[in-house]
């Protein structure tokens, strides 16, 4: 039997949730047989050195990911693979546009990996309009779309993007190196653990401000594990409300589960999401969850507030009584192993298979 072919398509191998999961997924294509390309527009990020063995690593060498779109057309003429994989927003509209100019044998499949409504309307209002005007256009190319979550098929729909025969919601995977099997027996009792981008999205300054209502009820410290933009002005803004030491900058870290093993309540104050690989980690981890009710698939993941309290959006009051409330020990939530399985490793693969080569037989 041939051998199946696949192009993935990303921006960079920055350290982000969908490029760990884009890594952790190819690796698991090539287990099953699939010959996988990894096509990266930049030359750029943390995660260049963890491509997995037997996966090519193609670099178009372009300084932004719409550059690429010739290279990426060109790349595709030249190798021909069966299916092109892409995801992240801006690459998805790169690799509709490169498949414009690319064979039309090859299978087109974009994943949704954020709540493509807010990037509708990313920039200026011209811009906002455009985007409504050749978003869907180009995605009339698409063969398949995978949306990491029911909320994200629904944002698809409303804004007429994609067809409800096109869309399959397939969740993020658990990427832990290691599932615990039971609630680690010595958790710190005051530290606090937040893992995310230093961005606007992630809301770290409403964060800051919750911490500082925690820590005049309760002695604590808390962690945040991520880097980006907001870094310096997260500083100040900390220091500005005289929380000093107690919260600590930890930069970026490929891999926080063990952080997740000794905190008290991770905290996920994002102000929209597409499907929080943070939060299936800290489930996975047995981690006590205060998120914000954000549009995404954080109420998704924590089956509407079961596995984790859920808070109105840039409401630091609340979260501060939320995590005050698990300190204390006055909120638990139930083991959460049953609703972890959806997000079994080996589960996604074969969902994302069955798009990716919807004629193929499952390779042995």
């Amino acid at each position: 039997m041939t051998a199946r072919r696949l192009a993935i398509f990303l921006p960079s191998l920055d350290g982000g949730g969908a490029e760990k999961v884009v890594l952790a997924l190819a690796k698991q294509f090539t287990a099953h047989g699939v010959q996988c390309d990894l096509v990266i527009a930049m030359s750029k990020g943390r995660l260049l050195g963890s491509v997995p063995e037997g996966i090519r690593l193609v670099m178009l060498e372009k300084n932004k990911t719409f550059h690429a779109a010739f290279a990426l057309a060109r790349y595709l003429r030249k190798e021909r693979p069966q299916t092109l994989l892409s995801t992240v927003f801006t690459a998805n509209l790169t690799a509709l546009m490169a498949a414009l100019l690319a064979p039309s044998s090859i299978r087109v499949v974009v994943r949704e990996a954020n709540q493509t409504e807010h990037d509708l309307d990313t920039g200026s209002r011209l811009k906002s309009r455009l985007n409504r005007v050749i978003v869907p256009m180009l995605y009339r190319r698409a063969d398949a779309v995978i949306a990491v979550a029911t909320s994200l098929h629904d944002g698809l729909l409303r804004a007429g993007i994609a067809p409800d025969t096109k869309i399959s919601v397939i969740h993020n995977p658990v990427l832990s190196s290691t599932i615990v099997k039971s609630m680690p027996a010595c958790r710190d009792r005051q530290l606090i653990l937040a893992c995310g981008r230093l961005e606007p999205q992630k809301d770290h300054a409403t964060l800051l401000r919750a911490f500082s209502r925690v820590v005049k009820q309760c002695h604590s410290r808390l962690i945040i594990v991520g880097e980006g933009s907001q870094l310096s002005q997260l500083r100040a803004q900390a220091a500005e409300l005289g929380l000093g030491d107690a919260v600590t900058f930890a930069g970026f870290e490929p891999d926080p589960q063990f952080r997740m093993q000794q905190a008290a309540v991770l905290v996920h104050p994002s102000r929209f999401e597409g499907m929080s690989n943070v939060l299936i980690e800290a489930m996975v981890n047995h981690c006590p969850i205060v998120a914000t009710d954000c549009p995404g698939g954080s109420r998704e993941v924590l089956a509407d507030g079961k596995y984790g309290t859920l808070v109105p959006v840039g409401d630091d009051k609340a979260i501060a009584e939320a995590i005050l409330a698990i300190l204390d020990g006055s909120v638990a939530f139930p083991d959460s192993s049953d609703h972890l399985r959806q997000f079994d490793l080996d589960r996604v693969t074969d969902a994302y298979l069955a798009v990716l080569f919807p004629h193929s037989q499952s390779a042995a």
